[in-house]
């Protein structure tokens, strides 16, 4: 039976968009009105059960009944859509997670959801996610002072995953996905009744062995971070112990209470739990091992309370629909904020890091009527400028292979898998051989993404000469495009030979790719 909260009554003539998440246990859709003046009134909320984790997660594939399920479901939310006039390509945006990701018959799902519903479902990885809780929780944010100051971790527990978002007063600190979630420590207890531990043993255990990843995450933060918990578990968790539910779309909940009912959900078993709690097998299932995975998460930073909101999933997806566009400078600063992380972690030269990075972003706006690439592109030039000399950390000598291999392992936030493989064969090319066929990491790109490669990279060579001397001599400069040359005029006097000398030698990938002699031009003092 779906669930449904129909929140207020649409108006004729009004912009409508609606949101779906097809989750581990469930679907869930909320429709809302957009208004011109940037806010967002709730029209709708419809949640129905399904199985999709219970497949994937116990036999890697979704089966054809519960793929018939899901199409069922989401036909029944499309008549609810037609009622409000939307139009399923232009005002639905529809996500699958771990779930549907991680099963090997993810596309055919895919496929047949959009054939029966003309509803295309975008599966989105963990990075996606993180992107969105982010856009998600700014609003709670601005609401709590608590939570802006200071540090504060915020944590779901999925189907198949724990998502982690750090932020140090409000900026992006860490964005990290871990493969531990309710439906795979429920297959665990499955596989382990060997009787010698009780079930509630045997997942501690389990729990313990995950979360020891965590204490690297934010371990310095010990005993002054707030922990912020989302997910459905964590929201039925504090209506059953504070009796009221979430009615400001916030709460604090101490951790004893919490341990409490971890303990006793376990204790039970899930047809038993479904019945007293009102939810469907599916969600009981998950509820035990999320609710413990939340506990151990506070116990190893020794907190006595945590936090739970309101906020889904569904409220980043409306929020990205209101700005428009992913790709803006709040989010650009919420990327360089984690990227700036990873550096310190590395004892980063953040003077030379930033001093290149803007020589970068000068010559790439400057170049820009030659190299046609958008913003999105400016940023992963800057991430890649920033982390360029990370590798030093492993050894100097083959510097730029270890920034590749640090970057490729690392987790950006805001950043996906293809962004962070471009930023770090960038960050390869800064120095000494040029991209090659015979480079097994360049020759597998797409020729579109070999070309943006070479186009950043030789950009990245030049920036990095101008601070060849490491002393941060040319702050500003001043850049002309002449018919064969591009001429670099800094703001201040000198001779700056090191720098002079570095470009004669690594301009020679950005003549070979936009035809232009790099000079840099220079008044003696």
């Amino acid at each position: 039976m779906v669930k449904r909260t129909q929140e207020a009554k649409s108006p004729s003539g009004f912009s409508v968009a609606a949101v779906i998440d097809v989750g581990s246990t469930s679907i869930r859709m909320a429709v809302a009105q957009i208004h011109g003046d940037g806010h967002v009134t709730p029209l709708d909320n419809l949640n129905q059960s399904v199985a999709i984790g219970r497949d994937t997660f116990t036999g890697g594939r979704i089966s054809r009944s519960t793929i018939e399920d899901c199409v069922k479901v989401l036909r029944n939310f499309t008549t609810v859509l037609r009622e409000y006039g939307a139009d399923m390509q232009k005002d639905v945006r529809a996500v699958a997670t771990s779930a549907v990701r991680e099963a090997r018959n993810r596309d055919e799902f895919l496929d047949r959801i959009y054939i029966a519903t003309g509803i295309n479902v975008e599966a989105i990885d963990g990075t996606e996610v993180n992107r969105l809780t982010f856009l998600a929780i700014k609003p709670l944010l601005k609401e709590q002072p608590e939570l802006r100051a200071g540090r504060l971790m915020v944590a779901e527990v999925g189907g198949g995953s724990t998502e982690l978002l750090g932020l140090n007063e409000g900026q992006v600190s860490f964005a990290h996905t871990y493969r531990m979630g309710a439906f795979r420590l429920r297959e665990t207890l499955e596989q382990n009744q060997s009787g010698a531990l009780s079930r509630s043993e045997i997942l501690e255990m389990e729990i313990e062995a995950g979360v020891r990843q965590f204490r690297d995450t934010a371990g310095e933060a010990r005993g002054e971070l707030n922990l912020l918990l989302m997910g459905s578990e964590a929201r039925m968790a504090a209506g059953l112990i504070l009796k009221t539910g979430l009615n400001s779309g916030f709460a604090q909940l101490k951790l004893r209470d919490l341990e409490r009912l971890a303990e006793k959900v376990m204790e039970a078993d899930p047809d038993s739990v479904a019945r007293q709690y009102n939810l469907s097998v599916e969600e009981a299932q998950g509820m035990g091992p999320a609710l413990k995975i939340y506990c151990q998460l506070s116990s190893i930073f020794r907190l006595k309370k945590v936090y739970v909101c309101g906020v889904t999933l569904r409220d980043g997806l409306l929020a990205e629909i209101m700005t428009g566009n992913r790709w803006s400078e709040d989010f650009e600063a919420q990327i360089l904020s984690s990227v700036m992380e990873i550096g310190r972690k590395y004892h980063l030269d953040e003077a030379h890091a930033e001093c290149v990075t803007n020589h970068a972003r000068a010559l790439f706006r400057a170049l820009e009527p030659e190299h046609g690439l958008g913003y999105r592109y400016e940023v992963l030039l800057v991430v890649a400028a920033l982390l360029h000399d990370v590798g030093m950390f492993i050894g100097g000598s083959s510097h730029h292979k270890h920034s590749k291999y640090l970057i490729e392992n690392s987790d950006i936030f805001g950043l996906s898998e293809q962004d962070l493989k471009l930023v770090a064969i960038i960050a390869r090319y800064h120095r000494r051989a040029l991209p090659r066929p015979s480079h097994a990491e360049f020759s597998s790109l797409t020729r579109e993404n070999r070309l943006i490669v070479s186009k950043l990279a030789s950009i990245l060579r030049a920036a990095d000469a101008l601070d060849r001397s490491h002393t941060q001599a040319l702050r500003n400069i001043r850049i002309t495009l002449r018919e064969r040359e591009l001429i670099i005029v800094p703001s201040r006097k000198g001779d700056f030979i090191a720098e002079k000398r570095a470009l004669s030698g690594k301009g020679r990938m950005l003549e070979q790719v936009y035809g232009r002699t790099a000079v840099l031009r220079t008044t003696k003092k």
